[in-house]
């Protein structure tokens, strides 16, 4: 099983300790802005309710001290703390339009109980720090860029085939919005099970891998679509890997774009995976970018298309070894596992149809 989905997201479960709630109570702010829509209403909804209903209470208690909830006909006619508040819903009420500053012009504390003036500045205060934080996670929920990451486009696929005399695994790249996004960096890596000489058993061992956009390096200029190229050399964990290999190989090769949003400048990451499965040996992709009068014209049709192409099968190890004793290569000379006559059978390997 995959350990990144197609669409970017962490195919992980994970099991928590009862002790790390702590961990998720004490970052309050973050936890909300994590959580989903719906408990981030819920939430907010409930935070206000209970916050009117406790100061309600404070208030109802007041006025029941003073004596403003009396209803016998030998009540004193002093002047109450709140006016209008006999019970407590009219307290609900009251702290309603108090922390909502509404104001209906019923409804007000009077300088009879010094107790009830230091309540209003304390719900007051109270009120507009709550306010602030409530609307702050909700700006904040809107404003990630996690929806700017969808536009980010990743090839179906992946291919291998040669480019500049050399085997090379290549993906596709590309942003569909119009406002682009800048300070692309790309990263790669491989999880695969590793057996250490110990015997312990590293499971998704991750090694990195060295990907560039032509001789751009890892930095990408995303204005369109792109060709992220890993060369299979000496140093690339693919080194030994043939196409009979790959169709029996259980690896997971993980991608990572971190670019800044140009409209709001926030750091944005998009994420995808490619399997043994996902990955067609001796096929490369379609030209999708043309020259137009003056411009570039880019057709996002050919995206995710390929055409297959004459591959050595063997490993990028072998076709080095072959190449070195027997350079310089010539037409005649060729590795025989390159498919270059039109007349000669041809042996084309699609790993996800074998799947």
């Amino acid at each position: 099983k995959r350990s990144v989905r197609k669409t970017g997201l962490c195919n992980i479960r994970k099991r928590r300790r009862a002790a790390n709630l702590n961990h998720y109570a004490t970052d309050m702010f973050t936890s909300l802005v994590d959580s989903r829509w719906r408990y981030i209403l819920l939430i907010y909804s409930l935070s206000f309710v209970s916050t009117w209903f406790l100061f309600a209470l404070l208030w109802w208690v007041i006025a029941y001290a003073h004596g403003d909830l009396d209803t016998s006909p030998y009540k004193s006619s002093g002047e109450p703390c709140v006016t209008l508040v006999d019970d407590l819903l009219s307290a609900f009420l009251f702290s309603l339009e108090t922390q909502y500053t509404t104001g209906y012009g019923t409804r007000s504390p009077t300088d009879e109980c010094p107790e009830a003036v230091f309540l209003l500045c304390v719900q007051g205060i109270f009120g507009m720090l709550h306010q602030s934080v409530m609307v702050g996670v909700v700006f904040a929920k809107l404003s990630r860029p996690k929806g700017r990451c969808q536009a980010i486009m990743f090839s179906e696929k992946a291919v291998i085939c040669l480019r500049d005399g050399n085997l090379c695994l290549m993906f596709r790249l590309a942003d569909e919005r119009k406002s682009h996004v800048i300070d692309c960096k790309i990263h790669a890596w491989i999880l695969q099970h590793r057996v250490s000489p110990e015997g312990e058993v590293l499971v998704n061992y991750q090694k990195k891998l060295n990907i560039s956009v032509d001789d751009a390096g890892s930095e990408i200029f995303l204005l369109w679509p792109v060709t992220v190229v890993h060369r299979i050399d000496y140093r690339s964990p693919l080194y030994d890997l043939s196409a009979m290999d790959l169709f029996h190989s259980k690896f997971e090769i993980v991608v990572s774009l971190v670019c800044t949003a140009e409209a709001t400048g926030q750091t944005a990451e998009a994420r995808c995976s490619y399997t043994p499965n996902e990955i067609l040996w001796g096929h490369r992709f379609k030209t999708l970018i043309t020259r137009e009068g003056d411009g570039v014209q880019v057709d996002y049709s050919q995206f995710d298309k390929t055409v297959s192409v004459d591959t050595a099968l063997c490993s990028s190890r072998q076709l080095n070894s072959w190449s070195q004793c027997n350079s310089p290569l010539t037409p005649s000379k060729k590795f025989p596992f390159f498919n270059i006559h039109s007349d000669s059978p041809k042996i084309k390997i699609d790993i996800a149809d074998e799947v």
